[in-house]
């Protein structure tokens, strides 16, 4: 395998590649939404007063509810699905990365994409290294042999800086990140860098030639403060596992799924 760093510049969001190439298997028939390679045909702003009104590293209830109902409103403009599915209150009881956690999953699995099944030590560290520094994770860090689990084959990151509070980097990374957006290398429709940060959260994953057993999705996260003038910075990191799981869970999609009555 090779291992290429590529970077998505922007302004207040960046995204870092890992590989030997995308791939991935196809999704459930069953999917809503719109998956890579298909992206929305716009940026969208929130549609709340969500930057306005919310200062940053707000993660609050009432911030909470207005960066979801962004995402619902920004769903269904640019998507025609549903908002985002899950219990607030329990939300609220869980650390800024496992919030990434769960929202980077609900994305996936609500446009039947399979989840990241742990959310790693190791991976975390990583993560958290870029959320501090106020860039993306160091990929050349990621182990090509995750504690107790088997070999790297695709890793990607992305990170968000000023976006309140997790919801809004997810937001961020969703939602406006192609033609209009906040992605300043997306200064074309046509550009390559448009919706890089989309399609490192929806990739499909799972499939690669040199796996032809089981895989599974192990993810990181990382949250700061303050990190290069910023308020609220976090980062995400998927690591395609050729075999089984790391066993460094600090966190799984089954547990989180209990917790904040996920279907």
């Amino acid at each position: 395998m090779r291992w290429l760093p590529m970077s998505v510049g922007a302004m207040v969001l960046t995204a870092a590649v890992l590989f030997g190439s995308a791939y991935g298997a196809a999704a459930s028939a069953a999917h809503r939404g719109i998956l890579f390679p298909g992206h929305p045909a716009r940026s969208m702003a929130p549609g709340t007063p969500l930057l306005s009104s919310c200062s940053a590293g707000d993660n609050g209830g009432a911030c909470n509810q207005l960066a979801l109902t962004a995402i619902g409103a920004a769903r269904q403009t640019l998507e025609k699905m549903g908002g985002m599915s899950l219990s607030l209150p329990a939300y609220a009881k869980l650390t800024p990365p496992q919030q990434l956690f769960v929202v980077v999953n609900l994305e996936r699995t609500e446009r039947g994409l399979a989840p990241a099944v742990v959310l790693s030590k190791s991976l975390n560290a990583i993560a958290q290294g870029g959320a501090r520094a106020g860039r993306d994770p160091a990929m050349k860090s990621v182990p090509r042999r995750l504690h107790g689990g088997g070999r790297t084959v695709y890793a990607s990151a992305n990170w968000a800086g000023g976006w309140v509070n997790p919801l809004g980097a997810d937001y961020a990374w969703m939602y406006d990140d192609g033609p209009g957006g906040n992605n300043l290398d997306c200064r074309a429709a046509t550009s390559r860098l448009c919706w890089g940060h989309r399609d490192n959260i929806l990739n499909r994953f799972g499939g690669h030639a040199s796996c032809p057993g089981a895989s599974a999705l192990a993810m990181g996260a990382g949250h700061a403060a303050a990190a290069r003038g910023y308020r609220e910075s976090d980062t995400v990191l998927f690591a395609d596992v050729c075999g089984p799981a790391p066993t460094d869970a600090v966190f799984t999609w089954a547990k989180a799924k209990k917790l904040l009555h996920i279907r």
